[in-house]
Parts: structure tokens; sequence; C-alpha cells
């Protein structure tokens, strides 16, 4: 399939659809689906689930359709991770209560059991759904790939969770990459061809979607930092580099700034100040050199910045529910 045959295929009106234009209403087109959908209800949110078995058969682990226009799809929920593309058009969907309005280039990645329906699509609204199997929410978004400074990664990634976990899922504009749109198509032909290997190729088209997905986000969320009064990208850089011995008066007098006018801007700008994300870098150096050395307890506390080890060891904990002695066997 090339990309004038995806086009094609993307804009054909199929069975399903002529009934549904017909009939403004739903018609199945899940093959394996019971007839009757009864029992498909959660009884806990008394609305439809629909199990893994629906889409995916044994090993396999990504599911793609290009969802039916003309009739709303009715609330419903699953145990797997949904992403939406919209490839051209619009959509407007309910998720988790809240009404959202998706245009062309949208990206929607839901997490697993999460209430969303779909009003109907028009004949030029071109969705596409791509379902991942064996996936957690935040494992599809790797942000320590990203070319940031692993302090930034670090506060990015709480940045991002906490949102995700807060609302289940995020919505990503993806016209402003270039990349996006071109992955999705090689993604959909591949996936629609049929060929050898076609696995391996769909896994990689969608590890690459999903750095780029990060890359949006970092770009769109580091711009708090450019906007800032203070130069948030080099302070966070700077801790990341001379973390040891660092002092607040120290890194003040270095960009020119008031001790205190720095530290409030930024708890402002990422949530934490200056002494939560030095003590977030050393703690990081701490786990590095766990993985990664034989050092004793007494050398990493010292090789991270920490005054004491008793103290490194009560930090430690607090930080990554466990100790440092069943950090590195875990590691």
């Amino acid at each position: 399939m090339n990309l004038e045959e995806l086009d094609i295929y993307l804009r054909h009106i199929n069975v399903f659809e002529q009934k549904q234009r017909e009939t403004g209403k739903s018609v199945n087109d899940i093959s394996r689906a019971d007839k009757n959908f009864d029992t498909y209800v959660d009884p806990k949110f008394n609305i439809f689930r629909f199990p893994k078995s629906l889409f995916f058969s044994e090993g396999e682990n990504i599911y793609i359709n290009r969802h039916n226009r003309f009739a709303p799809m009715i609330e419903h929920l699953h145990d797997f991770i949904e992403m939406t593309y919209i490839y051209s058009g619009t959509s407007t969907q309910t998720i988790n209560g809240k009404t959202v309005q998706l245009t062309k280039g949208s990206l929607c990645v839901l997490d697993r059991d999460v209430p969303h329906s779909i009003d109907a699509l028009g004949e030029d609204d071109i969705m596409i759904n791509i379902l991942i199997n064996e996936e957690t929410f935040s494992s599809l978004f790797l942000f320590r790939n990203q070319n940031l400074t692993s302090l930034e990664a670090n506060i990015l990634a709480d940045v991002f969770n906490k949102q995700t976990n807060h609302d289940r899922y995020v919505i990503f504009d993806t016209t402003q990459s270039i990349a996006i749109h071109s992955l999705i198509q090689l993604l959909l032909t591949e996936y629609w061809s049929y060929q050898r290997q076609g696995s391996e190729f769909l896994s990689h088209y969608i590890h690459l979607i999903m750095l780029e997905l990060v890359r949006i986000y970092s770009i769109n969320a580091t711009k708090n930092y450019h906007s800032s009064k203070i130069k948030i990208h080099e302070i966070l850089a700077f801790i990341d580099n001379n973390f040891r011995n660092l002092k607040l008066e120290t890194l003040a007098r270095h960009f020119g700034y008031n001790p205190t006018y720095l530290s409030n801007t930024l708890k402002k700008s990422t949530g934490k100040n200056f002494q939560e994300i030095l003590l977030e870098r050393r703690l990081m150096q701490a786990a590095d050199l766990l993985k990664s050395t034989d050092f004793t307890m007494d050398t990493i506390a010292f090789e991270s910045g920490f005054s004491s080890t008793s103290y490194f060891f009560r930090q430690f904990k607090k930080y990554y529910n466990r100790t440092p002695k069943v950090y590195r066997k875990e590691n």
C-alpha cells in the first residue's frame, strides 16, 4: 500500500458506514464480538467495557482501525491504551465527563479504564484508532531520551505524571511537528500491507511517534522557562553540573539574582524550590552510582553531595520508597 492508496482507503465509505449514515445508529463491526452486547457491561461503571480479546490475538500488541463515521460511539472503556489521531477534519469527544474538541493533527492518548464517548463523524472527518496492549501509560513516555539535562528531564517527567495521573489522558497538537503525520502514514501503510516482519516495523514506528510526542510536550513545557524573567534552563543545567557543594547564594550570585527571589521563581516555574531541586539531583546521582558502581554507602553519600551517610539514607528511602541497599539489589 502506498500513500495514494492509503488516502483512498481511509476515505472510502464501507458497508458499516453506509448503514450508519442511513440510520444514524452505530453498527457493530467487531467480528469477534458477542451478539449480546450486554455481556460487555462493566458492573462497576455500568457502561460497556471492551475486552482485549476483541482486538488482540495472542502475541499481538498493536491494533489499528479507522473509526467508522456517521453515527456516535456510546460511552465505553477498556483495559488497554488507546491513541486517537485526527487524520483530517474534527472530532468531538467526551472524556471522563469533559467535552473536548479535536482538530486535524490532534493526537489523544487515553489511559486504561477512562470512560469516553465520540460524537458522529462527518464524511471528511477521518479518525485513526491505535490500540496498544501490554503497556502502561507512563512507560509510553520516556522523557530521559530527550536532549535535556537529567535534572530537567526528571522535573519534566514529574510535571507530566502529575497531569496525566489527574486527567488520565493527554492531548497533543502535532501540527507543529513535521514528523508525526508522516510517521502515522508509514505506520498505517505498514499495518495494512501485511508484510513480513511487520510487527517489528510497527513497534519501531510507535516508538518513534512516542519520542516525537515527548519532544512536543517538552518544547511546550519549557516555553514557561523561556517566558520566565530568569533563565530557568541555564540555571537547571548549572545545578545539574555543580550539585555536590552548591549553595543558593552561590547560584544566585553566579546569575546575578537575589537568593530569595531566585528560589521563589524556581518554585513558581518548576513546582520546586532550590533546596528541593538540589536534593533531587543529589538523589539521582546516588541512584546512578548504586546501579553503576560497587562504591560503599559512605563514598556514594560523599560523591552525591550529602553531609552524612545517615541523612543520605533517610532522604533516599523517602524519595525512592526503599533503602539504598535494596535499590542496589533491585537494579
